[in-house]
Formats: C-alpha cells, structure tokens, sequence
C-alpha cells in the first residue's frame, strides 16, 4: 500500500514561518530607526559645530579688527565698549551679500579695557639719564556674540600690551586717513 502525502505547495507557507516572517521585519525596521536617528543626531551636531567654528573665526577677525585700531590711534579711556552695526541699515543695490553678513555682526559686540602697568626689571639697570622704562598698555579686547536666542557668550578674550609710542606720524594718519 503506497501511502499519500500530503502535497504542499511552494508558496504555502505555515503560520509560525509567516509569524517569523512579520518579527524579522520589525526588528529590522527599529534598527534601521536607531540608526537613521544615530545619523540625524550626528548631522546636527556637526551643523552646530560649524556655526560655532563660523562664529568664533569672525570674532578672532573682529577682536584683530579693534587691536589693529588701537594701535594706530592709542586709547585714551580706561573702557570702552561697541558694536559692529553698519551705520547705513539700507544697502546699495547689488550688495545684498554685504548686508546679510552685516546683519551677522550686529550680534557681536565689544569691550576694551585698559590698563597702565608699570615695567621694573630688578636686575637690569640703565647706564644712561633714564633710571625707569617706560609704561606699557594693556589691552584686553573681549567680543560677545548674542543671537538673541541663546545666552550671551564669549567666544574671544584678547590681551595684548602695547607700548606709548605712537606708531604712525601725523601726516602718515592724514595721507592713509587713519584719524
């Protein structure tokens, strides 16, 4: 006697190989979610690195910028204090890149403080009619950049000193238009 068996068909398929079918498809699904969001997190990170980068490489120019002036024309106050706001808020036709990156500036703003200290070496002395140095300056240069969002902070604090000799001669200033 020839027993019969059953004939599947190939395409058939049981219900635990359906079911198993089903899980493998939602663990991958959440794999793939953690790493897109893994990718996502990633990306926004590097864009908020960016803009920090962007932000603390214009003021290092900005805090140049106001160390360059002060060393043509010496300070005469013990502070100070500004912003880089353009004074013509309505830009020319053809310049509306320049006023996008001067609407950038109007987030930063600066302070310059200074300071007399007085230079004494003890073990040098003079052999001429000045028995002391000359004072320096010092200059301590901060920028602070708000977007009006965040808090307030300061991406560069500079100190320099600078000596009391005027680097440029008057007419130098006048011919150049430094005054």
């Amino acid at each position: 006697m020839r027993q019969i068996s059953r004939i599947r068909h190939p395409n058939c398929r049981t219900r635990f190989a359906k079911s198993f079918i089903l899980l493998e498809v939602i663990v991958s699904l959440m794999i793939l979610g953690v790493a897109i969001a893994a990718l996502l997190r990633c990306f926004t990170l590097s864009l908020a690195s960016a803009r920090k980068a962007q932000i603390i490489t214009t003021a290092c120019l900005l805090a140049q910028q106001i160390l360059d002036e002060y060393e043509v024309v010496p300070p005469q106050d013990n502070h100070a204090e500004g912003n880089f706001a353009p004074l013509d808020e309505n830009p020319a036709p053809g310049q509306e890149s320049a006023a996008s990156s001067s609407s950038m500036l109007k987030r930063f703003y600066w302070t310059a403080d200074v300071e007399e200290v007085e230079v004494d070496y003890p073990d040098f002395t003079l052999e001429s009619e000045h028995e002391e140095f000359e004072n320096l300056t010092k200059l301590t240069v901060t920028i602070i950049y708000d977007d009006g969002r965040l808090k307030r902070f300061t991406p560069v604090r500079v100190q320099t000193y600078l000596t009391n000799t005027e680097k440029f001669t008057y007419s130098s200033k006048n011919e150049n238009k430094l005054y």
